[in-house]
């Protein structure tokens, strides 16, 4: 039986993963790495949890690097708290880290917040089987969130600054708005989980493609970016839309998650 499972989604072979060199480089050894390849990325996690032995479960994205101490620390963490969110940076002190990913770093002290991040992220096995695995409906996009939501109807998510992991979110102004695009063609999906109205979704599209607000503050090469970045997102959303009218929007797949290993599946109060 090992502390921690770790759970990476990934098409890359495992010698080619860089969140798990960063691991084996850190002192804690307790922990074992499950790869899943199955599509959507969902579907891939929640494979991996039922392929974990450990209660404790970590989730990273295969280019996420998490710091030294890390396993250490959520293992430690997970023994008291349903979930946590970690602090999550982007690597380059560049355009991107200073305009575009803040939203990723709460700062420097703990606290309880209302979402995590899949490239950083832990919940305890038992808060699965209460609130089901993740929506396999969704694959990549806004699934976090989504599991979020239904994890905060029971338990608190913790953010603890010292769960730090670098991970990079664009190298470019191009893969930036390719990846602002396919993240919000699942927008009106989740709003529909939300029980958001379609006219209530086309009136939040709308507002949000014209609010000046996007532009405060930032040097004129951001403000190009974000400009590029508004017409992709509601882009993405009128697609989403379109296809949840066209062809109708399915119900959830989120899959009851059992077979626990044998240690107790309820964490320490």
């Amino acid at each position: 039986m090992v502390s921690v499972s770790v759970v990476i989604a990934t098409l890359k072979s495992r010698d080619r993963i860089e969140a798990i060199q960063c691991l084996e480089d850190d002192s804690f050894d307790d922990f074992e790495v499950i790869v899943c390849d199955d599509s959507p990325v969902t579907k891939a996690r929640n494979e991996g949890i039922r392929r974990a032995k450990s209660n404790k479960i970590v989730f990273l994205d295969d280019d996420s690097r998490p710091q030294q101490g890390y396993l250490r620390r959520a293992n430690k963490v997970l023994e008291t708290e349903a979930a946590y969110a970690g602090r999550t940076v982007h690597p380059p002190d560049d355009m991107f880290a200073r305009h575009f990913t803040n939203h990723y770093d709460w700062g420097t002290e703990p606290c309880y917040v209302n979402h995590f991040w899949g490239c950083n992220m832990g919940i305890h096995r038992s808060v699965f089987e209460t609130v089901g695995g993740w929506d396999e409906q969704m694959g990549w996009g806004h699934e976090e969130k989504e599991l979020a939501r239904r994890v905060r109807g029971s338990f608190d998510i913790r953010y603890e600054p010292e769960l730090v992991v670098k991970h990079p979110y664009a190298s470019s102004i191009a893969e930036y708005w390719k990846k602002q695009y396919k993240l919000e063609t699942k927008s009106p999906y989740y709003w529909s989980e939300c029980n958001i109205s379609r006219a209530e979704q086309l009136k939040k599209i709308f507002c949000d493609g014209i609010d000046p607000l996007n532009y405060v503050r930032k040097t004129p090469l951001a403000a190009v970016t974000e400009a590029g970045s508004t017409v992709a997102k509601t882009a993405g959303r009128m697609r989403g839309l379109l296809h949840d009218a066209t062809h109708g929007t399915h119900p959830s797949d989120i899959p009851d998650i059992r077979g626990a290993p044998e240690t107790t599946s309820e964490f320490s109060d």
